[in-house]
């Protein structure tokens, strides 16, 4: 009896990882779709004012990296990859050139 419990342990373990496996190239796939997505709509929306601005997609979420000179190009910036990131969460990490 115990051999066949640790087979049938052993068994289930191994499928649990072969899920969460499969589940983890998804959401990495999942992740590059919408990075994708969110690129091109600064690209396409923005008339080159996107151009400076990294994108990255961490488990769904949407975050946003670069330099802006405005506040109004900051936020149409958010606008567009909000927009884009249809309904994921969008965290604003852009910045203001230093004062020289």
């Amino acid at each position: 009896m115990f051999h066949k419990s640790n087979i049938l342990f052993a068994q289930m373990a191994t499928a649990m990882s072969l899920a969460m496996s499969v589940s983890a190239i998804h959401a990495a796939d999942t992740d590059t779709s919408l990075a994708s997505t969110v690129e091109a709509a600064l690209h396409d929306k923005l008339d080159g004012h996107g151009r400076g601005i990294r994108v990255q997609v961490i488990d769904g979420t949407v975050y946003l990296y670069g330099t802006v000179e405005t506040y109004s190009e900051r936020a149409s910036i958010e606008d567009v990859a909000t927009a884009a990131a249809a309904g994921h969460k969008v965290v604003d990490s852009i910045e203001f050139p230093p004062n020289t």
